[in-house]
């Protein structure tokens, strides 16, 4: 009696992971060949509505091949675990490589022919991409055909995956990032993008009311005036600078005297002014404990205006006051529509301001200017397809939950029937 156990041939049904790995494989080629004689990035952009026409047309595909086609062998092996399970992996392989190389362009031949530095639009992750949403497309299809109240949590996930990853990838294309230039008591509504070095004129426009810039209180370092470093103590090399404090440092004892936030010299002394470019000041004692030797004297971070001064106490080291760092800038504007409205709004870094499909941040000034700036930088983020995205990871969240709180329900029961 023989004991050889039947062995699966390769393309026999039901496929393995050996078949899918072949398949895989041969969409891999496929896209980089695809890549390197028409790229995609360079021949059509997946822009609406081409987007909403793939993305119907992968709905309709997966509704004809469950409906007319389901016994059909791909379509079989599409709907398998071991065709999901091969397609992440291939997924998560591209996804390495985005990791790895940097999206941006590139100077090496290679990596800039194989499309390597563009994996999100490269023809390779994209069939890849395509395939495997039929295939989750088929496995919820067909929960759903066969629709009863424990696979509620099953549909919800896998349809909530199919409709993040779908929307999240299919609407990039739509996604705008513009940078808005202003300058205090003037309105404007042309856009930059910076991906396409293109100008857009927007429907609306943003008048900057005025801009301001928060700063902390600035710190004072000392310095080796040979090395121009600044000296570390333990670790610690920045005090802050307030009125009336006193610090030790190594044999130094240091006293701030006077502190302005705003001032300008006059001959040798610093005296309270609020003019453009007026930086901070203060009147400093250091003592040498060891020689005591007293050094007094004015400290400056300096401006775009003024220049900076230190202390020299002695050949060796030299106090200097750092330059103040920002908390906090903000851009008070309106936003005038063409109807005649006006909104009226401040808008700060981390507190993005939505106006219709557009989120509103706040970018960056002109540095150096400082705090005296009148010029803002936002930047304009408009998504159509984020709510999408919002809706299909709310759905999965709450097919893992309702999956949850099934199973437990489940358990519960059965405890019950063995009691």
């Amino acid at each position: 009696m023989s004991n050889h156990k039947n062995q699966h041939k390769l393309w026999d049904f039901p496929w393995a992971y050996a078949e899918s790995f072949l398949i895989y494989s041969g969409l891999l080629i496929t896209g980089f060949l695809m890549e390197i004689f028409f790229p995609l990035k360079t021949t059509i952009g997946i822009v609406f509505p081409y987007n909403l026409f793939i993305l119907v047309g992968i709905v309709a595909s997966i509704i004809i091949l469950q409906l007319f086609f389901k016994k059909h062998v791909f379509v079989k092996w599409l709907g398998s675990v071991n065709a999901a399970i091969m397609a992440i992996i291939f997924i998560f392989l591209m996804v390495m490589i985005m990791g790895i190389i940097p999206q941006i362009k590139s100077e090496s031949t290679i990596i800039q022919l194989l499309g390597l530095n563009s994996i999100t639009t490269h023809w390779a992750f994209l069939l890849i991409l395509l395939v495997f949403l039929i295939s989750l497309g088929l496995t919820t299809f067909k929960r759903i055909l066969n629709f009863n109240v424990p696979n509620i949590g099953f549909i919800l996930n896998h349809l909530g995956l199919f409709i993040a990853l779908s929307t999240g990838i299919l609407g990039a294309g739509d996604t705008q990032r513009l940078n808005l230039e202003l300058e205090e008591n003037a309105p404007n509504w042309m856009a930059y993008n910076n991906k396409t070095k293109t100008t857009v004129e927007l429907d609306f426009a943003i008048y900057l009311k005025d801009f301001k810039v928060d700063e902390f209180q600035p710190k004072l370092a000392f310095v080796d005036n040979e090395k121009g470093e600044i000296i570390h103590n333990d670790g610690k090399n920045l005090y802050l600078i307030n009125q009336g404090e006193q610090y030790f440092f190594n044999e130094y004892e240091i006293k701030i005297n006077k502190y302005l936030a705003s001032s300008a010299k006059v001959e040798n002394d610093y005296h309270p002014v609020h003019d453009m470019g007026a930086p901070p000041s203060s009147f400093l004692t250091v003592r040498n404990t060891k020689t005591d030797k007293t050094v007094k004297g004015w400290i400056s971070s300096g401006s775009f205006l003024h220049q900076y001064e230190s202390l020299k106490i002695d050949k060796n080291v030299s106090v200097v006051m750092t330059i103040p760092e920002v908390k906090k800038f903000t851009s008070e504007v309106s936003i005038l529509q063409k109807n005649g409205n006006r909104i009226e709004t401040a808008i700060e870094v981390n507190k993005p301001f939505d106006f219709n499909e557009w989120k509103i941040y706040q970018l960056s000034y002109d540095e150096k200017m400082g705090k005296w700036s009148t010029k803002s930088v936002l930047e304009l983020v408009k998504d159509p397809w984020l709510k999408y995205v919002y809706t299909g990871i709310f759905m999965m969240i709450t097919g893992a939950i309702y999956m949850f709180w099934a199973g437990a329900k489940f358990k519960k029961e059965n405890n019950h029937d063995l009691d």
